[in-house]
């Protein structure tokens, strides 16, 4: 329960990040002009997209580890039925796919503001989507393992 309390304060803690950066973008509208002005702000918001998501990670698992460790048969929420985890390899799935997710957004806005910065794109790019590539993959089989 106290673990469960602590990854959801630190999701809360990451939302509100999230909120500052999705906030702090609209501040490029006085600082700066034309081009420049529009990559910002969509790496900016990407950004904030990125904590907002890596926050929801931290909230769905918080409520997994409440849901599978606690002794009564029924958390009083009602929970859609994608988050009524029964074992930890469900949980664990739930959590990549949150976290592929995550993954590709962050890699996005890393890739743009590379991009935004001069730097030449080139084939070290490519170790994040390999990484996000192989993780894909051994979600897809563990998924058709079980059935």
């Amino acid at each position: 329960m106290v673990i469960a309390l602590l990854v959801f304060a630190a999701g809360i803690c990451i939302t509100f990040l999230g909120i500052y950066d999705f906030v702090h973008v609209f501040t490029y509208l006085f600082e700066h002009r034309g081009d420049m002005l529009i990559k910002m702000i969509a790496v900016g918001l990407l950004q904030a997209v990125d904590l907002f998501l890596v926050a929801i990670v931290m909230f769905v698992f918080a409520l997994g580890l409440l849901v599978l460790f606690d002794d009564k048969d029924e958390i009083p929420l009602k929970l859609p039925e994608w988050l009524k985890v029964k074992n930890f390899m469900q949980l664990k799935v739930v959590l990549w796919e949150a976290i592929l997710t995550t993954l590709v957004v962050s890699y996005l806005a890393g890739l743009v503001q590379a991009k935004m910065n001069g730097e030449i794109i080139n084939t070290t790019s490519l170790i994040l989507p390999g990484g996000i590539l192989l993780i894909a993959l051994s979600l897809y089989f563990l998924k058709k393992g079980e059935h």
